[in-house]
């Protein structure tokens, strides 16, 4: 039986409860954020190119996130399964196995055809047709490996569901490294090599999903990490995983062109506020992955205690899991409430961009603690295995709460403050349906 599962206890202190979650999301939460610092050394470098360069990575970054929801299905799958068979005391392997399938199945089409399609799509959406052409050249070396990223990222999750987190974060940290070294080189043509300049960025997103797939297979060649596995590929494992992953994947594939469609909104005021917006998540991104790793972390807890049946101890890590999540990103949006300007003239020195993403920021400082919450019980439901709530109450909060009232507003009010501003205001109203939704279902098992 493994040693990494995460049963809780009821009756345990909630200091105690807490610390046993921190240790559980603490890697998970530092790979994200790696993660966001690898995302804005991209922007950072690129930088010293053109405000152009800076929207075509930023906005190529958002519409990845289209791409890499289709791995959701494998992904989401692969965490949730290993999570409950661990909590149950059977074999993750199968999951696992099955997974990694998936993830070379989905990402195979993508190798030839998803750089036309994102770079498409960026022009339907609003982006001038310099944005997508540039765009176009960081796409090429990232699509060139998308198969290799879906594999890595896929024995991420089973690491993670497994109960294993802090392997993952040293792959992601030497990723960091591969990835931020790679790209400055290649984008000015350092030491002798080529100048290739936004493409530069791409080939070190591609370069580091090499060598991070390279390395978990030596992990598991030479320590059987996360693992040992036992190959056998049960139907009724796959028919679980379906089941569970097609809603995360469509989820995300919709959420994420919905976002996109919002950013649209955004692009329709220029380059500059479109710039302005890609800093502004960036600089978010550093309180947004604290949440995303604590909402893995919460997949991760609610899985294990869902498939061991201890319901009460699933519902009291989730509550604990909340409130710790909601203090950490309240704090970190206080910081950007205080230092908007500060943040923003890390990523760019223009004036006018810099206006802009001091308006973004001052308004998203306010929803933090809400963004918390929405992913603590988002995280929770899915490790419960109920995937097509988080489905449904996504998209109808961000076209209901955020895109209609933005476009009807935008109408009367043409700025880009708008459509800012019903983003926070969705975010809380997010947070308060996913509550209803998580006490609603973790009643029917207590």
């Amino acid at each position: 039986m493994s040693n990494n599962r995460v049963l809780i206890d009821p009756s345990e202190g909630k200091l105690r409860v807490a610390g046993r979650v921190l240790k559980l999301a603490l890697p998970i939460v530092l790979s994200n954020l790696l993660y966001t610092v690898e995302s804005a050394f991209s922007i950072i470098l690129v930088s010293g190119l053109s405000a152009i360069a800076v929207a075509a990575v930023g906005y190529s970054a958002s519409m990845l996130w289209f791409i890499y929801s289709l791995m959701a299905l494998a992904y989401t799958g692969t965490s949730v399964l290993v999570a409950q068979r661990v909590g149950a005391g059977k074999d993750p392997s199968p999951a696992l196995l099955w997974g990694i399938l998936l993830a070379v199945l989905i990402a195979l089409p993508l190798t030839f055809f998803g750089e036309e399609l994102v770079s498409y799509l960026m022009l339907v959406f609003g982006a001038s047709e310099r944005v997508a052409e540039l765009a176009r050249d960081y796409l090429k070396p990232v699509f060139l490996f998308i198969t290799v990223g879906f594999v890595t990222n896929t024995i991420y999750a089973g690491y993670n569901g497994y109960g294993d987190t802090k392997t993952p974060f040293k792959v992601a940290l030497l990723m960091n490294l591969v990835n931020i070294g790679s790209a400055y080189l290649l984008i000015y043509g350092k030491f002798g090599l080529p100048r290739l300049e936004v493409a530069g960025a791409g080939w070190g997103i591609a370069l580091s999903e090499l060598v991070g797939l390279c390395f978990y297979l030596y992990l598991y060649l030479r320590h059987r990490k996360p693992f040992p596995i036992s190959f056998h590929l049960d139907r009724t494992i796959l028919l679980q995983m379906l089941k569970i992953g097609t809603p995360t994947a469509i989820e995300r594939a919709f959420t994420s062109l919905s976002f996109n469609i919002f950013v649209g909104l955004v692009a329709q005021f220029g380059d500059k506020v479109l710039a302005a917006h890609q800093v502004g998540l960036r600089v978010e991104s550093l309180s947004f992955m604290v949440g995303f790793g604590m909402m893995i972390a919460s997949t991760t807890l609610s899985g294990q205690n869902y498939g061991a049946k201890n319901f009460r101890g699933l519902d009291y890590g989730v509550r604990v899991s909340a409130h710790t999540t909601a203090l950490i990103m309240g704090f970190v949006g206080l910081f950007l409430l205080l230092f908007p300007r500060h943040f923003s003239l890390i990523f760019t020195r223009d004036p006018e961009v810099i206006d802009y993403a001091v308006y973004y920021l001052v308004i998203v400082a306010l929803s933090q603690p809400q963004m918390a919450y929405a992913s603590i019980f988002s995280g929770s439901l899915k490790g419960m295995g109920k995937t097509h709530l988080p489905l449904l109450v996504n998209l109808s909060s961000f076209w209901l709460f955020r895109i209609i009232p933005s476009m009807l507003v935008l109408k009367l009010l043409p700025h880009p403050v708008v459509p800012w501003f019903f983003m926070s205001l969705e975010t809380t109203l997010r947070a308060l349906v996913f509550y209803w939704v998580y006490r609603r279902e973790v009643r029917k098992n207590l």
